[in-house]
């Protein structure tokens, strides 16, 4: 696996996991039915699969780009590229059968550089660079080009002129993005002006049927310049329900809100329909006309969108508007909390905590994990947690236990009195272990989306 995968594996399922597992369900349309009116393609692939995720820790670690291993008796030459579709990622080629597989870097469609369930920003520049350095590196010796999605490409003038179409894209979309950014021009305005030259928008591989130029340019202005427009009238405004109230007031009320709306929906306006249909139905979500008035018009926005993601993403918001938010379980797999170190736990635990109901609160304590023998410091003060490994404090109260029990206690598996009973599990003090279990907060899938 690439240099620093496990962690960009683990740590993004745990430190926003709860969030980006809701939001993917509107990426990726888990809850909808396949079919002309419901979910047709991921636009990366066709579904999400539904087994259990599992995750096997990698025996080596790819640091350097020309590392090559003996695989099965398979020569195997690696190309490390961090920073590009993914925070951790490589590509590798098989000298011996003339094949490169490109990872995600390249697929048959522009990819995301900031996915809708929520992630880092991916960086376009390094993106495109990564692309033109498997070229140099690969470009002259391969016969067939791969990747981790789609199918293939045979014959080396082929392969090669799909690597430099999907580079130029990469570096296009960053580069006339930031060139507008520098002009003034705030990330909806970039999103709305910057079009697709014909050599991209003639070819189906570098169309945005995952990504697309509108919400990747946002992401690029993001990771340059950030949320914030420069506009003071946006640096605090109030909230989408207090907003939507105040809106819904000076418009003449939820009535006049609503008729204005269908008007905007009959005249084939549905971005300003659902933008005066926010509005109301985060006034009022017991409003039933707005609500399925918004529903409509998600679905007619949903309809029009080449994005399988922005497809699915308007259709769940159109069926929890009719049906409500079902919900679905929470919950990180045991493989996955299994490869986690002390110090991704005691994040996690920092993530949950309920700092109000600790404030005022501090302790220090020692904790020995007898199954990797491990000694960490873990203390509580100013309503945060801090953490040394390898030390200890003199005096302070001692906890023996081992990484799983940890584990267990930070997904939930057990309450405090549970860890405190597993067998090889001692406290000199139970009153660190009852601060920290105690007042971690419970996640739920119940949160609204397209209603407060």
């Amino acid at each position: 696996a690439p240099e620093g995968f496990m962690r960009e594996a683990v740590a993004e399922n745990l430190i926003a996991g709860p969030a980006m597992g809701r939001r993917a369900f509107y990426q990726f349309g888990m809850l909808l039915p396949p079919g002309p009116q419901g979910h047709i393609d991921c636009g990366l692939g066709k579904w999400i699969p539904r087994a259990q995720p599992d995750l096997v820790a990698p025996t080596e670690e790819i640091v350097l780009t020309g590392t090559e291993l003996v695989l099965d008796g398979v020569r195997v030459v690696f190309q490390n590229t961090p920073g590009t579709e993914a925070p951790a990622e490589m590509n590798f080629m098989f000298p011996d059968l003339g094949a490169l597989c490109i990872a995600e870097n390249c697929t048959h469609t522009m990819h995301n550089t900031l996915p809708f369930r929520g992630a880092q920003a991916r960086d376009t520049l390094s993106w495109s660079k990564y692309i033109q350095e498997a070229l140099d590196l690969f470009g002259g010796d391969m016969d067939v080009l791969f990747s981790t999605h789609n199918w293939p490409r045979f014959g080396r003038d082929d392969a090669v002129r799909y690597l430099e179409l999907q580079r130029d894209m990469y570096r296009w979309l960053h580069d006339q993005t930031m060139r507008r950014a520098n002009h003034g021009m705030t990330m909806r305005e970039i999103a709305e002006d910057l079009q697709q030259p014909e050599c991209f928008a003639t070819q189906s591989h570098t169309r945005g049927y995952y990504g697309t130029v509108s919400h990747n340019a946002k992401a690029v202005y993001q990771r340059y310049i950030g949320w914030y427009d420069g506009n003071p009238a946006n640096l605090n405004p109030h909230t989408p329900e207090e907003s939507g109230k105040r809106y819904v007031d000076a418009m003449g009320g939820p009535d006049q809100v609503h008729a204005e709306a269908k008007r905007a929906f009959d005249e084939g306006d549905y971005r300003w329909a659902a933008e005066l249909l926010n509005h109301l139905v985060f006034a009022d979500p017991t409003y039933e006309p707005g609500r399925l008035l918004q529903a409509d018009t998600f679905e007619q926005l949903g309809y029009q969108s080449e994005s399988g993601p922005w497809r699915d993403s308007y259709l769940m918001g159109a069926m929890e508007l009719r049906t409500g938010n079902k919900g679905f379980p929470m919950g990180v797999a045991r493989s996955i909390t299994d490869q986690l170190d002390v110090d991704m736990l005691v994040e996690l635990i920092g993530i949950r905590l309920q700092a109000e109901n600790v404030e005022g609160e501090s302790f220090e304590s020692n904790w020995y994990f007898s199954d990797i023998d491990e000694h960490h410091a873990i203390g509580l003060d100013n309503c945060a947690i801090h953490h040394r490994p390898g030390a200890t404090i003199e005096g302070a109260p001692s906890i023996t236990c081992t990484k799983a029990a940890l584990a267990d206690a930070v997904k939930g598996a057990v309450d405090v009195d549970g860890f405190l009973a597993i067998e090889g599990v001692s406290a000199s003090d139970d009153g660190p272990v009852r601060m920290l279990f105690e007042n971690l907060d419970q996640f739920s899938s119940e949160f609204g989306i397209v209603e407060p």
